[in-house]
C-alpha cells in the first residue's frame, strides 16, 4: 500500500513540474563589485559597445570582458556619445564631463538638482535638466542657453545634435539649442521619451498611453495599453520594438507601429528595461531584484537575481544583444544572452490580443507652457515577500492525503 502511495505521490509531482515554467540558472561572464562602502546604481553601454560605465558613489568604466578600466567621481545619472569617446554624468546639482579614458574635461554646479541630462550622438551639444530648470552647452563647456520656465520630465537631444526633445507636465515640445520652440504638442502631459539613431522617430510613454511621433513632429499613433502605469521605456535602435514596463508587474512589447505583440508577468514593479535591435533580447529589472530576459516572441528565456533591488536604469543590452549588464547597489554583473539559451519555455508569458490604435494628422501648437510642480510617483516596496505556493499545490496535497488514506483502509 505504501508503495502505491509513493508512485502516485511521485507521478503527481512529476506532471506538476511539467506544467510549471523553468527557468535556467545562469552563470554571470563576470561580476565586478562595488568598493567598499560605495552603492552602485545606473549603467549605459554606448551605441557601438566600447563603453560600458556604471554610476553610484563611484563610477566603473569597464571592458566588455568585465575587465575594470578606471574608477573616479560619483554620479547617478549617465550617458555617453555614439563611439564612447565621450561620457555625461550628474549627481545632485554637480554635471561633469569625462573622456572615455577617465579624463575630467569640466565640471560645472548648477543651483538646482540635476535629473536628467543628454549628449548629442557625436558629442556636439550637452543638455541638463532639473527643478524647472533647462541648460544647454556645448562639448568644450560653454553655455548655449538656458530657460527656468518649464515643468520638465525628461530631456533628448536629437541625433542631429541642433536640437532637443522635451517632454514636460503639459506636452512634447522640440527647441534648437537655444530652447525657442520649433513644434510642440500640446494636448497632454508627456514623461519617458526615446529616439532612434537616425532620429525618424520616437515614441513617448506616459502613465498607460504609448505614442509614436515622426522626426517632424506628427503624431504616427497612440497605443493604450492596460493594467499599471508606465515606470521604463525603450525603443530598439533599429525602431523595430518598444519595450514598457509598468507598476502592475507586466513587461509590454509593441511593434513599431504601435501593435501589441505581447505581455508577460514578472512578480514585483518593472523599474528598468533595455532591448536589443530586433528586439531579439529584452531585459526587465524589477524591485524584488529579478532580471527577466525574454526574445522578441516573448519567450521567457530565464530570470537571473541579484543582491539587491533594480532602480531605473540599472539594466542595458548591446545592439547585437549579445552581452546583458545588470547593476544592483552591489556589484555590477554582465551576462551571455546565449547562457539563457538552453532551457527556453514559453509557459511564462501572457498572449495578449493587439488593441486598437488610433491614428493622428500633424498636431502643432504653440500656446505658452504654464510651469507646474510634478508629483512623483510613491516608491515602490524595496522587498517582495517569498511567492506562496502555486495555487495547485494544496489541492494536489490534500487530494493525495486522502487516497493514501482510502487505500490504507
Amino acid at each position: 500500500m505504501n508503495y502505491s502511495c509513493l508512485q502516485i505521490v511521485c507521478g503527481l509531482a512529476f506532471l506538476f513540474c511539467l506544467a510549471s515554467p523553468v527557468t535556467c540558472a545562469v552563470t554571470p561572464l563576470w561580476v565586478q563589485p562595488a568598493a567598499p562602502g560605495d552603492e552602485l546604481s545606473g549603467v549605459v553601454i554606448s551605441d557601438n559597445g566600447s563603453a560600458i560605465v556604471a554610476g553610484g558613489d563611484q563610477l566603473i568604466a569597464l571592458s566588455r570582458e568585465g575587465g575594470k578600466c578606471w574608477t573616479a567621481w560619483s554620479g547617478s545619472l549617465l550617458a555617453t556619445s555614439r563611439d564612447g569617446r565621450y561620457i555625461l554624468m550628474a549627481k545632485g546639482p554637480v554635471v561633469r564631463l569625462i573622456s572615455g579614458s577617465g579624463t575630467l574635461l569640466w565640471e560645472k554646479t548648477l543651483d538646482t538638482i540635476i535629473t536628467d541630462l543628454s549628449i548629442a550622438p557625436d558629442a556636439s551639444a550637452i543638455a541638463v535638466s532639473g527643478g524647472g530648470q533647462i541648460h544647454t552647452f556645448t562639448l568644450s563647456g560653454g553655455s548655449i542657453a538656458s530657460d527656468r520656465s518649464l515643468a520638465i520630465n525628461h530631456i533628448k537631444i536629437m541625433p542631429s545634435g541642433e536640437q532637443i526633445l522635451i517632454t514636460t507636465s503639459k506636452n512634447v515640445q522640440v527647441s534648437d539649442l537655444t530652447l525657442l520652440p520649433v513644434w510642440s504638442d500640446n494636448s497632454s502631459t508627456q514623461d519617458f521619451v526615446e529616439i532612434t539613431p537616425g532620429g525618424s522617430s520616437f515614441v513617448t510613454a506616459t502613465n498607460s498611453r504609448v505614442r509614436m511621433y515622426t522626426a517632424n513632429g506628427n503624431l504616427s499613433w497612440e497605443q493604450r495599453l492596460t493594467g499599471g502605469k508606465a515606470l521604463a521605456l525603450a525603443y530598439a535602435s533599429d525602431g523595430s520594438t518598444i519595450v514598457v514596463g509598468m507598476d502592475d508587474t507586466t513587461v509590454q512589447v509593441l511593434a513599431h507601429n504601435g501593435t501589441l505583440l505581447w505581455t508577460a508577468n514578472a512578480t514585483n514593479w518593472i523599474t528598468s528595461v533595455a532591448v536589443s535591435d530586433g528586439g531579439n533580447t529584452i531585459v526587465a529589472g524589477s524591485r524584488d531584484k529579478k532580471v527577466h530576459v525574454f526574445n522578441h516572441a516573448g519567450t521567457r528565456l530565464g530570470i537571473f537575481t541579484v543582491k539587491g533591488p533594480i532602480d531605473p536604469h540599472s539594466v542595458a543590452v548591446t545592439r547585437d544583444g549579445s552581452l546583458i549588464v545588470i547593476v544592483d547597489q552591489t556589484a555590477v554583473y554582465g551576462l551571455s544572452r546565449s547562457s539563457f539559451m538552453p532551457q527556453e519555455t514559453v509557459m511564462a508569458t501572457i498572449p495578449t490580443p493587439s488593441r486598437e490604435m488610433t491614428a493622428f494628422p500633424t498636431m502643432k501648437a504653440t500656446r505658452k507652457i504654464t510651469p507646474r510642480i510634478m508629483t512623483l510617483p510613491t516608491p515602490p516596496p524595496t522587498e517582495t515577500p517569498q511567492a506562496s505556493l502555486p495555487s495547485p499545490v494544496p489541492v494536489i496535497a490534500v487530494g493525495l492525503l486522502l487516497l493514501c488514506r482510502f487505500r490504507k483502509t
